[in-house]
C-alpha cells in the first residue's frame, strides 16, 4: 500500500456505482489542497469528476477531454461541475487506505488549469463550490 495525501492535480477513482453497473467508478480530479471548510473548519478538498461524451445527450462544453489528456481517460469526455463536491481530506485518505477509492496518475499541469479555468466558466457550477475554490487557491 502506497501512501496517499489528497493535493491539487491528484485523480481518484471513487465509485459510481448503479443498479445496472455495480462496479462503475468515475475518475475525480482534486481541484485544491485540503483548506478548512468554512462550515466546519475541516480541512476538505474540491473534487470534479469526469463523464464519457454521449451521442445525441447533452453536456456541459465549459471543459472537454480527449484520450492522452491522463491516462485513463480513452474516450471524449467532459468535467461534471454540476456535480463538483468537497470532501474532508481523511475521507479521501481513508478511502485510499481502504481501498474504496483508487489513486491514478496525477493530472498534468496544462490539462490541470483548463479544467479550472472551466469551473468559473461553467454555468452548472454552484456559488458554493466556486466560492471555495477561489478561498482555497488564494491561501497558497
Amino acid at each position: 500500500m502506497s501512501l496517499f495525501l489528497p493535493f491539487q492535480r491528484a485523480t481518484l477513482l471513487i465509485p459510481s456505482a448503479s443498479e445496472s453497473d455495480p462496479d462503475r467508478k468515475h475518475l475525480f480530479i482534486l481541484l485544491t489542497n485540503p483548506y478548512p471548510h468554512p462550515e466546519s473548519n475541516i480541512k476538505s478538498a474540491l473534487l470534479v469528476s469526469i463523464s464519457t461524451l454521449k451521442p445525441n445527450i447533452p453536456y456541459d462544453p465549459a471543459c472537454k477531454l480527449y484520450s492522452g489528456d491522463h491516462p485513463f481517460i480513452r474516450n471524449d469526455s467532459y468535467v461534471v461541475y454540476r456535480l463538483a463536491r468537497i470532501e474532508t481530506a481523511d475521507k479521501l485518505i481513508n478511502g485510499v487506505n481502504q481501498g474504496i477509492f483508487n489513486h491514478k496518475e496525477t493530472l498534468d499541469s496544462e490539462i490541470f488549469a483548463r479544467v479550472c479555468h472551466g469551473l468559473s466558466e461553467s454555468r452548472f457550477t454552484a456559488p458554493a463550490i466556486l466560492k471555495f475554490y477561489e478561498a482555497a487557491t488564494a491561501a497558497e
